[in-house]
């Protein structure tokens, strides 16, 4: 894209303010984004980003749910006489169409929203410290749109964590064995099926009534959260994925990455074992925050929600193995049957240390 393009897309928008140089900025791998340097107050920087429409197919009901979300936190923010709100939370620009994004000539969707000067991310926790602050923001993002009802938003990635939808497409994918490996595979395909009564028992909940639907986040990595100069948290960040779901999610997927002492794709599974004290820093830190609004049947079952995200992810690795590998990238053939075993071999370490995950859950204040 040359700055001329980018600054047509950029004036489709109605921000105060011109952008003489665009350039490429971050690291992601799912949406295109541009940094420009707002000639007339360096402190209004912007961002514009063209976003994957193949992966997020409703980029409109995408963006109402990020705008829902924003400024929800943005009226909460006001309301306690909060200072430096665009640091807080993001703050996005209408197009000069009264929509939240711009459809280039080629049909790309972009959006623009104010970049947020003097922040930095973190790519991974190397200590408890970091564990409990990550916690602690994204267990205050939750609690900020805990009286936003859930099923204000839209699903944008629908049965993105539903239990009972994953389970039956793992279990038709036996039934097809599209790629003729079944057979070879049976104990393994054994082991996960056998889980599922209880997997599902999260989704059973939602539908039920028995968890409250709330908004999550479903991308809890710390690099989703901006920190200022003292590494203190500014705000959460790429907020594509943020629909209806339970709480349970957000922790679940959090310590199904950082509690794990190897890669999701170790092919060595003696080197897969569990981060204790990662995991307590991260429960302690996200209590002191979320603990203000879970349910009781949530917080007993933060601990639970580890081992079915394990799942979960070990039956989508599996699922597209058998499917041929359509869906995941791969590095070489049996990468999908290598993640596989790796997400296995740590819901059996979760599972080995459920009543220990349980027990301590309980006693944080």
């Amino acid at each position: 894209m040359t700055n001329h393009q980018l600054n047509q897309i950029f004036e489709s928008f109605s921000p105060k303010g011109h952008v003489k140089h665009w350039e490429p900025f971050g690291n992601g791998h799912i949406n295109d984004t541009f940094l420009g340097r707002n000639q007339e107050n360096e402190a209004s920087d912007f961002i514009l980003q063209r976003k994957n429409h193949k992966i997020f197919t409703n980029v409109a009901g995408m963006m109402d749910n990020i705008v829902a979300v924003t400024e929800h936190i943005r009226e909460g923010l006001k309301k306690t006489q909060e200072g430096d709100i665009d640091r807080r939370v993001m703050r996005y620009f209408p197009a000069r169409n009264g929509k939240w994004f711009v459809n280039d000539k080629k049909g790309n969707y972009w959006t623009l929203f104010l970049y947020i000067s003097g922040s930095h991310s973190v790519e991974n926790i190397e200590n408890p410290e970091q564990a409990m602050m990550a916690a602690q923001a994204f267990g205050h993002f939750q609690l900020q749109l805990a009286d936003l009802p859930g099923n204000k938003l839209v699903e944008t990635i629908p049965n993105f964590h539903n239990g009972i939808s994953r389970l039956n497409d793992f279990r038709n994918a036996i039934e097809k064995d599209a790629a003729g490996r079944v057979a070879e595979n049976r104990e393994l395909l054994e082991q996960l099926s056998t889980r599922g009564d209880e997997m599902t028992l999260i989704q059973q909940w939602l539908d039920s009534g028995e968890l409250p639907l709330r908004i999550t986040h479903n991308d809890t990595k710390i690099n989703n959260i901006l920190f200022d100069k003292n590494d203190k948290p500014l705000c959460i960040i790429d907020l594509d994925t943020v629909m209806p779901g339970s709480a349970l999610y957000d922790f679940g997927d959090a310590i199904r990455t950082v509690g794990n002492t190897a890669a999701e794709d170790e092919p060595d599974l003696s080197k897969i074992s569990f981060a204790k004290d990662i995991f307590e820093a991260f429960a302690e830190g996200y209590l002191t925050e979320a603990g203000k609004f879970l349910t009781q049947k949530e917080r007993e079952n933060l601990a639970f929600s580890c081992l079915y995200m394990a799942w979960e992810q070990a039956i989508r690795f599996m699922t597209d193995y058998l499917n041929g590998d359509t869906y995941y990238k791969i590095a070489y053939p049996e990468h999908n049957l290598v993640r596989t075993k790796a997400q296995f071999r740590y819901l059996e370490v979760l599972e080995e240390n459920r009543e220990k995950m349980e027990n301590f859950i309980s006693e944080v204040d």
